[in-house]
This record gives structure tokens, sequence and C-alpha cells, in this order.
């Protein structure tokens, strides 16, 4: 790729911006190479474990790096707790959504769950909760968008079918974002079981697009999901699912209330107002090489 670079005359990068740990050799490579500032943008820590090659991937680049950003503020917590001594590179730069606001059609049974299909998302418990609603609410439906391993996802297909819902359960394979923005208007609700998030867009987009949101306030969700703006899942367990959904329907007025205020939140979450936040570091990297 660098080689490509070179023989085709591509003039020297001002700053290397990479945000995929697959690329970590070649963003070594080519900070070596032209001598400019490398900017690793971390969503996560890697699943598979700091022992993985993934892992290896990721704390090369964490060391390599002249600045790391993060979307939240616990997610740089993790970081400095995992790495210490990288707390002098982190720039916390949340993530952004375009602005929506349309008005929901809402089916308030028919309940939306969007993300990777991985223990610490919550889904088993999720789809237990489905059950228990089920007995009083038989219209009660969930739709997951997401994809993971194969063996978990059969995993979630067994526990849906022990569960007596898997009819209530439809299974959709991770879509483009703009797919899934079409989406969030038409369901009831989107459903946040982490255990565990950086900063979890959905739950942002979720805000933006009028649906109310049901959340835990794992990591990095709890800098911007409040009991203000979302109906909060007390625990990480069925029940307490269960519970959250309930009350969600249940009170009509404060729904609504809390779809205002989370329209409010996600409109300080615009794209043009976190670009520039980039803009700007980017500018002070290159004025200081």
């Amino acid at each position: 790729m660098l080689r490509s670079a070179a023989a085709n005359q591509c003039s020297k990068p001002d700053l290397i911006h990479v945000h995929s740990t697959e690329f970590a050799a070649v963003a070594a490579a080519a900070g070596s190479l032209y001598r400019v500032p490398i900017v690793y943008t971390c969503h996560s820590m890697v699943s598979a474990g700091a022992r993985s090659p993934a892992g290896q991937n990721q704390a090369k680049l964490i060391r390599i790096a002249s600045r790391i950003t993060v979307p939240s503020k616990w997610q740089a917590a993790e970081i400095i707790r995992l790495y210490p001594g990288s707390h002098t590179k982190i720039t916390v730069i949340p993530h952004g959504v375009n602005f929506v606001s349309r008005q929901a059609n809402i089916t308030p049974a028919k309940l939306l769950y969007v993300g990777r299909l991985i223990p610490s998302k919550g889904i088993e418990p999720l789809i237990k909760a489905i059950a228990l609603l089920s007995r009083n609410r038989k219209e009660v439906s969930l739709t997951i968008v997401g994809s993971g391993k194969a063996q978990y996802v059969n995993h979630l297909y067994t526990v849906a079918r022990n569960s007596g819902i898997a009819n209530r359960i439809h299974w959709m394979k991770k879509s483009s974002n703009d797919a899934v923005q079409r989406m969030y208007p038409s369901y009831g609700a989107v459903i946040v079981p982490s255990r565990k998030e950086s900063f979890c867009l959905v739950a942002l987009e979720a805000m933006a697009s009028g649906v109310p949101l049901v959340s835990t306030l794992s990591g990095g969700l709890k800098e911007f999901v409040s009991p203000r703006n979302a109906q909060v899942i007390a625990s990480l367990d069925s029940s307490a699912i269960a519970r959250a959904i309930a009350a969600m329907w249940n009170n009509p007025a404060r729904t609504k209330q809390r779809v205002n205020a989370a329209q409010r939140t996600a409109a300080r979450y615009r794209w043009p107002a976190i670009a520039l936040r980039y803009q700007s570091l980017f500018m002070n990297l290159k004025k200081g090489r």
C-alpha cells in the first residue's frame, strides 16, 4: 500500500488517522515513513482480549499514537486502566447524529434491539424478558438487528425457542445505518440492555428519532442517558428489563416527556459540531509538528 502510494508520487500526509486494529502495522509503517502524527480513534476495547491478535494490534496503536480519541470519559478511563501513562494522549470526542426529530409512528408493543450479538450486550436476558412480558401482553414482539459468531447466535435462537417465544423474535442481519435510521420510527421503543458500552450510538440515534429509549446506564451510556430522557433498566437481569419496558408502556405521559427530553439531548450531538472538534484536533496536531 505504502509502496503504491510512493510510486504514484502521492503527497506527504499531514497526519494518519486509523480506527481499525487490523491496520496497526500499516499505520506504524506509514508513521515511520512520513514522520507525521498518528491519530487512533478507539471505539471500544477489543472483545477478544489483550492477548488476542486484535488485542495486540490495539496495544500497538495505543503505544504509537500521538493522540487517541475516544467517545466517552468511561472509555478513556478503561484505556488508562489497561495502559497506564496513556492519559496524556487521550481526547474525548463523542459520536454524533444527523438530527432527525421525525414523528414516530409508534406501535408500543413492537420493540427493537440493534447492535452486535455478543454476551455483553444483554440480548439473552432481553429475550427472556420478552417471554415474561408475553404473559400479559400477547402482542409483544422484538426485532433483533445485528450479527455475531454463529455459535452464540445459535445459542440465542435456542433461548428463544426454550422460552416459548420463537415466533415473537424477528431476526435481521446487520443493516446499513440508513436502513436502521428508517426503522426506528415504526417501533414502540429501542431497548439497550448492555452490561458494557463505550458510548452506544444506537441509544443516541433512538433519541434523535423520537423513539422511547429503555436502557441501562452501563459504561459511557450514563454520560448522556438518564431517568430524564429514558426509562432506565435498574439491573442486568430479565425481570428488571421486563419491569422497565412495562413501566415505559404504563406511563405514556412520562414516556412522552422523556422522548422530548431525549431529542433535546440528541440535539447537542449533531455531527457538524462533533466534526469541528475533530477538525480542531487535527489542525492543532498539524501546527505542532
